[in-house]
């Protein structure tokens, strides 16, 4: 689908402000609009299990909310930067319930975010996306490697990630912002 020439330029935060909703999935670096590929089926199967476990999970349904791209988190105002995560999961500690039901966009760091890697991505795209997160705020960042079935975890320590990993088949994967949620890569790569 083709870009309105709106996009087509650089953005100014106001511009953001009166894009109309749209289900496309697009980042914004600088102001520089950039769309972005559409998922495959296995992308979207893994989001939809990974959604299914965080979102259906008591504890995690207690301490925040779960929410799947295409969602705006807005990085920077000037220059305008957004990205828009494949999942991400914001505490009632940052950001009230209630306060994100009729949003249009997140002005504050989600706790987590996930990826799930893609054959397009490259290295530079991802390190500029992890970057972003990490000046943020985001606490805890989760890559998802559907090819592999492996998940790397990114703990957010003051200079930069710590990561570890990869995970694999049964191994627990461990997290800093949902501790008491255990998840397996095989439940996230297969269901359950």
């Amino acid at each position: 689908m083709a870009l309105p020439e709106a996009l087509r330029s650089r953005l100014t935060w106001e511009q953001y402000l009166r894009t109309p909703e749209s289900m496309e999935r697009v980042e914004i670096e600088d102001g520089q609009v950039k769309p972005m590929a559409s998922p495959t089926g296995r992308h979207q199967m893994v989001l939809g299990n990974l959604h299914l476990l965080l979102a259906g999970h008591p504890a995690v349904r207690a301490r925040g909310t779960v929410l799947i791209a295409p969602f705006d988190v807005v990085i920077a105002r000037r220059p305008l930067r957004v990205r828009q995560p494949d999942l991400l999961f914001v505490s009632h500690q940052r950001v009230p319930a209630g306060e994100l039901v009729n949003a249009q966009r997140l002005e504050a760091a989600p706790d987590m975010v996930v990826e799930i890697l893609s054959p397009s991505d490259t290295f530079a795209h991802l390190a500029r996306k992890l970057g972003d997160y990490h000046r943020l705020g985001v606490q805890e960042a989760r890559l998802l490697d559907v090819e592999q079935s492996q998940v790397f975890v990114l703990s957010r320590e003051e200079r930069g990630w710590h990561w570890q990993g990869p995970f694999v088949s049964e191994q627990k994967i461990p997290s800093t912002v949902l501790p008491e949620v255990s998840l397996t890569a095989k439940a996230i790569f297969e269901g359950g």
